[in-house]
Parts: structure tokens; sequence; C-alpha cells
């Protein structure tokens, strides 16, 4: 697209926006409370800028929490003179603290910490000289190398960003890949056994993709325990091991190798680890420990996430320029979403949407929806943007029942992580797809396949599954 076209499409939906907002607050009934009628229209600018990106998805949560303070806050803000004309409530109080606490929340640690230890782990070769030599022994049968690439992909994305897992699984598979035979179609399920692994993996630690922790920042506003890092993994990495199985036979099915087909070797790992690397392994063996054993020794996920990047800044294993490397903008992102969540719950805007007619459903019916819903906007927007604009929502529909929300979250949580039919539904896939080997009819193809079975299985593991762990309810 040219840039004056892209411009011109921008000021478009910008102005679209503006006056759905406007009419959206006008046409809200007379009896919403005026701070609620006022997070709607936030929340309705919110979520067509990050479903369009219309700006980038950090600044659209910068523009939100800028709005909140604005409209919503009376000490610190100028929510009694904008807009003027309007009758704020005397009995509402909201202060600007509010909408800035939710950046020190311990589920943003804990990530920040997870994206430290990717940055240690990336910059030392760590994961290169493991991936590779793992790799080596699942290359003697096509089969064999398709889950070899799913299993350690997966692995990998569930302690590093899905994003570096991917771009570093590419790399190492490339000079094999290129080995192939053009003509042999097989070369794209080895190329989509890394966006496929990379997708599923991340569901399978809290730190694996933002929308886990989307869902579990919401989740500690309305429980007084917390989900540990152990209790999320009990629940989610048997549901991803099952869901690599079905990936691998998938990808298997629809690119079957030659007859003749002969896998070419893999290149021997030349890198050696250096000393600051083994200084990695042994903060990040540290880590995980204590999050698998946080119900122990009662140290918190994000505290621990914080003493490992403290370790690894002070020992000198990461400097300057890798400290502002990182995926501040996830942060970022995340910020936005936890504020705009704390904005809906602060004017009680959660009480009205748990009168909307979606809130007739119940049980499976309701399960059914989310899910559904959930995977259709990650297939078109980011699945963390969709996990932020949605979780909120589905929390007030199952407190308006008396229940708890704990399991519909989840399910939301998952299904965000699950749609791989197009090349913008995740980073992963995009990568896999600016690879040129893999034609988009390919990757529809079988990414909508893996994304109704994966939807299958998530309604199944709602029905029998996740009544199992007593932490649900």
């Amino acid at each position: 697209m040219q840039p004056n076209q892209s411009n011109r499409k921008r000021a478009l939906i910008c102005t679209f926006t503006a006056v759905a907002a406007i009419a959206t607050y006008f046409l809200l009934p007379s009896s919403m409370d005026e701070l609620a009628k006022r997070t709607v229209t936030i929340f309705l600018v919110a979520a067509v800028f990050w479903a369009t990106e219309v700006l980038p998805l950090y600044a659209t949560s910068l523009c939100i929490v800028g709005m909140e303070i604005l409209f919503l806050a009376d000490a610190g803000g100028m929510a009694r003179l904008i807009p003027a004309t309007s009758l704020f409530p005397e009995d509402q109080s909201l202060n600007y603290k509010v909408f800035l606490s939710s950046f020190s929340s311990p589920i943003i640690i804990l990530f920040m910490g997870g994206f430290l230890l990717s940055a240690a782990v990336t910059k030392h070769g760590l994961d290169r000289a493991i991936a590779s030599r793992i790799l080596r022994p699942f290359n003697h049968h096509p089969l064999a190398l398709v889950f070899g690439v799913l299993l350690i992909t997966a692995f990998f994305s569930m302690w590093m960003s899905n994003t570096a897992t991917t771009v570093m699984m590419l790399a190492i598979i490339s000079p094999l890949v290129r080995a192939l035979p053009a003509e042999d179609k097989f070369h794209r399920a080895v190329i989509l056994a890394v966006p496929f692994g990379a997708n599923i993996g991340g569901i399978g630690t809290p730190i694996g993709t933002p929308p886990n922790a989307v869902a579990l920042a919401a989740l500690n506003e309305f429980m007084e325990e917390e989900i540990g890092f152990i209790d999320w993994m009990l629940m989610a990495v048997p549901l991803a091991m099952l869901l690599l199985v079905v990936a691998g036979l998938l990808l298997y099915w629809f690119f079957p190798p030659g007859k003749d087909l002969v896998l070419p070797p893999l290149e021997k790992p030349t890198e050696k680890i250096s000393t600051k690397g083994r200084w990695t392994l042994i903060i990040l063996g540290f880590a995980i420990l204590l999050w698998l054993t946080s119900k122990w020794h009662g140290l918190a996920p994000a505290a621990v996430a914080l003493l490992a990047a403290a370790a690894l800044t002070a020992l000198g294993v990461l400097r300057k320029h890798d400290v502002d490397s990182i995926d501040w903008n996830v942060l970022i992102l995340m910020w936005g979403g936890l504020s705009l969540g704390k904005a809906m719950e602060e004017t009680h805007l959660i009480g009205y949407i748990a009168d909307l007619p979606i809130a007739e459903l119940q049980g499976f019916a309701l399960a059914s929806a989310v899910v559904i819903v959930s995977v259709l906007l990650s297939t078109f927007m980011s699945n963390t943007a969709t996990a932020i604009v949605l979780i909120p929502m589905v929390i007030a529909l199952v407190n308006g029942q008396g229940e708890s929300p704990v399991q519909l979250v989840i399910l939301t949580a998952l299904a965000c992580s699950f749609a791989m039919a197009m090349p913008v539904s995740t980073p992963p896939n995009a990568i896999a797809f600016a690879t040129g080997k893999v034609p988009v009819s390919a990757l529809i193809r079988s990414g909508a396949v893996v994304s109704f079975i994966c939807i299958v299985v998530l309604l199944l593991g709602y029905q029998w599954v996740l009544p199992l762990f007593p932490w649900a309810y």
C-alpha cells in the first residue's frame, strides 16, 4: 500500500471510530452511570484500533490509558471538565493512579523477567546450541523430523518469546529445507511445524504467550488465591502435548514425503557455551525450579522473575542494550489491556455487560460461543489484543450468573493461541509465511483444520478436564 493510501485509510478509520464512539455515548441509555458510558466509548475505540492496527498496538494502549485519566479520573484527571456538559456523579471519584498502577502488575513483572531470560538465552547462543543438538536424533525419518521440530519449538516457546523461537528454529532447519527436493511438498510440513509448535507450546506456561498473562492478571482481581505456575502447567502442558501429536500427524498427512525421499544430514553444532552462557543456564535453571515449587517456598512467580532479571544484569550477562532490546511494546500493550479492565471494574460497567442477551447462554453453550469468537477474532487480529478485549467481558458475563469465571477465562486465553489459519494470525505464522516456501493456501488449509481440532479439544476439556482442578472454581 502506498504511503498516501495508507494515510487516507488511517484517517478514515480514525474519523469513523470517533463518530461511532460519540454516537454510542449519546445512544446509551440515560439510566447508565456517566463513567460507565464513558468507559464504553473508550472500549469501542480500543477494540477498533486494536482490530485494525490503525496505530501500533502499544500506541493504542498508551492512548487508552491517557483517555482513562482524562475522562474517568477526577483526581489527577479532567473527568469533571470533559465533557463540560455532562453531569458527573458526585458519589463517584477515581484517582489517576488507578490506571497507572496496572503497569506494576505482578503479571507484567513476570513477563519482563521472562523477556530478559529469553534475551540472555538468545544472546549467548544457548537456544541454537541446545536445539540443534536435540534435533539431530529426529532426523532419521520424515515423521520423526516433523515431531522433533514441533516438540523442540514448543519447548522453547514455553520459556521464550514465540517470535524469537520461530526465528531460531527456522534458521536451524533452513539448511535441511534447502537440501530437500523443490518438488517434494514435505518441506512445507517441516516449515509449518515451527509456527504450529510455537503457537501450541506457548500455552504451556504463564510466560509462554501474553494471553496467558492477561488471563491470570484478570483472574487475580477476582480470586483470593492465585493460580500458581505449576498449577497452570499441570493443566496446559498435557493439552499442548496432545495437540502437538495431532498437529504432527496432520502436517504429515497434508504434505507427505515422496517415496524416495532421503533426509539430508543436519549440520553439526559448532557453538561452544561461554562462561556467561553457563551463568545464564544456572539462573534460568534456578528460576524454573523456583517457579515450579512456588507452593512450597511461597515466593511469588513475579518475584522470582524479578530476582532472575536482577541476577542477569548484576552479573553482566545482559548489558544496557540487551535490556533496551526486549519487547517493551508487548508490556505496554498488556498495560493498556489491564488498565482497560480496571476501568470496566471501577466504573461498574461489568455489571451492565452481565445484562446483555448473550448472558442468557450458560454452561457449554456459553463456552462454545466464547471459544469460537476468540479463535475467529484472533485469526484476524493480535491474539493479545483479542484476549484483552474479551476476557473482561467474559468475567462480567459469568459473574452475572453468580458462577466462577476461572474456566471460561482460561478457555478464552487458550483459544486466542489457537488461531493458526492466516499469515496475520500470529507472529510465528507471519515469519514462516515470509520464507516464501509455504503458499497461503497451504497455510490456510492446514492451519484451519488444526484450529478446528483445537476448538473441539478445548470444549471437551471444558466438559471433563478442567472440573478436575480444584482452583478452577
